[in-house]
């Protein structure tokens, strides 16, 4: 971090300090003054802030001093759930783009969507907890679940996979319909929705140029390959680094790589202890906000993890690389010691052609259970060589593998690929 961010860093430390009655509590419970904020090591001993901290004091506690929930450009969002209880906040509509901007600036393909005075047209196809909207059920109208900016949230069902055929049909029927530029899904969701269509003979297209943005879950190494042969290598497809209470932390180049919005945000990857970690190793991800007049975040503990990778992209960005690890309250404890995140079981799964959608899950005694559902084209010798690799992975711990015709989502409506009840009540 150079002068000038650091000097960004400390105006918004100070602002917060002096507007938003949370963080002035918190700076003094912590016995830091603002004026002690002189260097790096300075900045890190501030403790960290968290979800239950802004859940427990919004909105008075955490707005800004001069805002309210109805101030001009103030936008409220809801988040899924995912950790337990739902998160309130608010973000100014021109911080969100602004940071939506940095992120997306990544990927030459996204270019052409953002054209001088257009506003995309946009279908969102995610867990019924994201949507933003009242009701998202199949019983409500496209009218009802249009957001003010023209989005139309499809219909969806609270689990996914147990979707009925009328369901997807009209989710089908509604993107026709719409004829968007955008398609914001949830990987997992989509990939559900990719195999239906496959199965009444539908496509999923717009006369207008359509580009994809995936998020609010990890996008697998399963639902990639099923969104791309589906849509075809030429489809412009971009992976979101996100949150519901921040808006945009990073993006998918055209190279493929994930990029980390450093200039929107100061980030920082620690480790249990609170840490820095070394490039190639994993941490959550930490984000102070730079110039948020409405909710300023100093040091928010996102419950992400992420491996921060060195070196400069091909792509050309400037824009740090990282790589997408999962929820730290979805990581795998081992019997050893060690810890397994979401993204390694990814990895070890892979692309798998055989298989439609998987869910790993570890209970309280450590011991780990691989369900997954297949299709027509798994082999005998693939399915042998992946449980072997996930093995491997997670020894010393036991694993047992399934094949079943049905998982159930996740209480948020969302599908986790991977969860672990140890780090569910360890890392909460």
């Amino acid at each position: 971090m150079n002068n000038a961010q650091f000097e960004a860093v400390r105006e918004e430390i100070t602002y917060a300090f002096e507007h938003t009655v949370f963080f002035r509590k918190h700076m003094e419970a912590s016995g830091i003054a603002v004026d002690e904020i002189r260097s790096l090591d300075d900045f890190r001993r501030i403790p960290p802030t968290s979800k239950p901290h802004y859940r427990r004091n919004f909105p008075a506690g955490v707005l800004a001093r001069g805002y309210t929930l109805n101030s001009p450009h103030v936008m409220r969002f809801q988040s899924s759930g995912t950790s337990g209880e739902r998160l309130n906040s608010a973000i100014l509509s021109f911080d969100l783009s602004r940071r939506q901007a940095t992120a997306l600036g990544v990927n030459r393909r996204f270019d052409t969507l953002w054209r001088p005075g257009s506003r995309p047209k946009t279908c969102r196809f995610a867990p019924p907890n994201c949507s933003d909207v009242e009701c998202a059920t199949g019983f409500s109208t496209m009218e009802e679940r249009t957001l003010p900016d023209g989005t139309l949230v499809l219909a969806v069902a609270h689990d996914v996979l147990a979707t009925p055929e009328w369901q997807v049909i009209k989710a089908l029927d509604e993107i026709a319909a719409h004829e968007p530029d955008l398609l914001v899904v949830d990987p997992t969701h989509f990939a559900f929705l990719i195999r239906r269509a496959q199965q009444l003979g539908r496509r999923i297209a717009s006369p207008r140029k359509l580009h994809l943005v995936s998020g609010y879950t990890l996008m697998t190494r399963v639902a990639r390959r099923q969104i791309e042969a589906f849509l075809g290598a030429d489809f412009p497809i971009g992976d979101m680094i996100g949150m519901s209470e921040i808006g945009y932390l990073g993006f998918e180049c055209h190279h493929g790589q994930r990029h980390i919005n450093d200039v929107d945000f100061h980030v920082e990857f620690i480790d249990a202890a609170g840490d820095p970690v070394a490039p190639g190793q994993a941490g959550q991800l930490i984000v102070t906000t730079i110039d948020d007049a409405l909710v300023p975040r100093i040091r928010y503990a996102t419950g992400d993890m992420f491996t921060p990778l060195p070196g400069k992209c091909s792509c050309g960005s400037d824009l740090p690389l990282v790589r997408i690890e999962g929820r730290a309250t979805h990581l795998i404890e081992l019997a050893d010691g060690r810890i397994v995140t979401p993204g390694a079981v990814d990895a070890a799964v892979g692309d798998a052609p055989g298989i439609d959608v998987w869910k790993l899950e570890q209970d309280k005694s450590g011991a780990c259970n691989l369900r997954y559902i297949a299709n027509e084209q798994l082999q005998a010798g693939d399915l042998a060589a992946m449980v072997e690799r996930v093995t491997a992975l997670l020894a010393p711990n036991p694993l047992q593998v399934q094949a079943v015709n049905y998982i159930a989502c996740e209480r948020s409506g969302k599908f986790q690929p991977v969860t672990s009840h140890i780090s569910a009540e360890t890392r909460a």
